[in-house]
């Protein structure tokens, strides 16, 4: 009975040869299918970076004017993803309408912007929305000591020289909707169209009397202009109204002591018409970036704001665009599992990776399985090409063999046993090879002993004279 010490030497070296066969098997594996696995390989590289490439690591995005809260956003979404590796180029514009018309250009390089809800007609082509982040109130202000009633207030903005912002901007969007609704016309002479942060300067060198402005509570536009003593805020009471005529228009409430509470301005409630600032993209953007798009709004837009609660933003709330289907995805199960865990790019490179090789590998898992048995059908093929030429070159002896030529004979029968020592086998078809070498072998011998050669005298026995003469008399003693 063998020791344990010998029990345990065996097993070592048989794990030993097991994988030195296993490796030498593999060695061999890839030389016999070097150019399929070549050529499934190039296939897996042009899956990975054509048919679903990679995000691209700089991209272009619209904001809005200077001095907006566009323009603000911007900057905490260009750290946001260059904290995750993505470079994110803003671009300062007149407004919402002129990132409408940039994103509708396909030749535009920019692939996403801050647009204000309405600013762009219903299902615009190209464009997807990836919902909306904030609330922008629709803030005007005029000059009086006193807040004037409704339509006093409305003969106050309309009847003296009245900024209405740029015509590409989402607040001249806004104001032309308020304008149309309430019966007046467009083409009043007192509209200026100067951008925001020169529109305040213009009021407080009294150039105009009252402006109004599309921007959030903690805009830095809004907040001079709500420091401003001579000006009075507009207060829109009949709010509920303009947001049923107007499907992009939403209703917020300034509370009392809203701008300061130690000088309770507002002294009441004033309510604001609103719209929301939607994230809208080329409908050619990556999908990786939008979801990454989702993911920074979350975290910069879902935070607590002066106008929503936490959580509020992002959500879809506009239905006139075409809604990303990743966004969908992203309200209905939230942020992507291995991006809660991974680098982004890391993650993008894993799911993609997931995506790419799933059906790859349910097209090369039949082709890989068949590569053993492409390898030994070929070998096998080898073989019984050999016993082919093997029985041709037997049946050539028998029909025409030449005793002088025994030497040729040889040679070439020596030539078919290099031509299979030189092939490497694997163990499942080794029979067949020992086979083919035993007959290369037998006719061999044949060969040695002229047993092709029917002209060839038969061979006598020997016989033994001494023994035959003793036998024939019977007189020995």
């Amino acid at each position: 009975m063998s020791s344990f010490r010998e029990d345990v030497r065996d097993q070592i070296i048989a794990i030993r040869e097991t994988i030195v066969d296993g490796w030498n098997d593999f060695v061999q594996f890839v030389k016999e299918t070097w150019p399929a696995l070549s050529i499934l390989f190039v296939i897996l590289v042009g899956a990975i970076w054509w048919a679903d490439p990679a995000p691209p690591p700089h991209l272009v995005m619209a904001t809005g004017p200077v001095g907006s809260s566009n323009e603000v956003l911007g900057k905490k979404y260009q750290e946001y993803f260059a904290s995750q590796g993505i470079r994110l180029e803003l671009v300062p514009t007149e407004g919402s309408v002129e990132n409408v018309m940039r994103l509708q250009d396909r030749h535009d390089n920019v692939m996403a912007a801050f647009v204000m809800s309405g600013a762009a007609k219903q299902h615009t082509s190209g464009i997807e929305t990836l919902g909306s982040i904030n609330y922008q109130p629709y803030w005007c202000f005029y000059r009086s000591n006193k807040p004037l009633e409704t339509q006093q207030r409305i003969q106050a903005l309309i009847m003296h020289p009245i900024n209405i912002g740029t015509k590409n901007s989402g607040t001249n969007a806004v104001a032309k909707l308020w304008i149309e609704v309430n019966g007046l016309s467009i083409d009043n002479k007192n509209f200026r169209h100067m951008p925001d942060d020169e529109a305040i300067e213009a009021l407080k060198q009294g150039k105009i009397e009252s402006m109004c402005i599309v921007d959030t509570f903690d805009s830095p536009n809004v907040q001079k202009l709500l420091k401003m003593p001579e000006l009075q805020l507009a207060d829109f009471e009949r709010a509920e109204t303009y947001a049923r005529l107007i499907p992009s228009i939403e209703m917020v409430t300034m509370p009392v002591g809203g701008v300061s509470l130690q000088l309770n301005t507002p002294a009441k409630p004033y309510t604001l018409l609103a719209t929301t600032t939607e994230i809208l993209v080329d409908d050619r953007l990556h999908p990786a970036i939008k979801y990454l798009f989702l993911i920074a709004a979350r975290s910069i837009n879902g935070k607590e704001s002066f106008f929503s609660k936490e959580g509020e933003f992002p959500k879809f709330i506009d239905s006139t665009q075409y809604r990303s289907k990743e966004a969908e995805i992203f309200y209905e199960r939230g942020t992507p599992t291995l991006m809660q865990f991974m680098p982004f790019w890391l993650a993008e490179f894993i799911g993609r990776l997931f995506v790419t090789l799933l059906p790859f590998f349910a097209l090369a898992y039949p082709i890989i399985r068949s590569m053993p048995n492409y390898h030994k059908n070929r070998v096998r093929g080898r073989i019984n090409r050999m016993y082919g030429s093997l029985k041709f070159f037997e049946q050539e002896l028998a029909s025409a063999y030449k005793p002088d030529e025994k030497q040729v004979y040889l040679g070439r029968l020596d030539a078919m046993e290099r031509d299979a020592l030189g092939m490497k086998v694997p163990k499942s078809v080794s029979s067949d090879y020992y086979t083919l070498r035993s007959s290369i072998d037998f006719v061999r011998n044949c060969v040695l002993r002229d047993s092709y050669n029917v002209h060839a005298k038969p061979q006598q026995p020997v016989v033994n004279t001494d023994a035959a003469a003793d036998d024939g008399d019977g007189d020995d003693v």
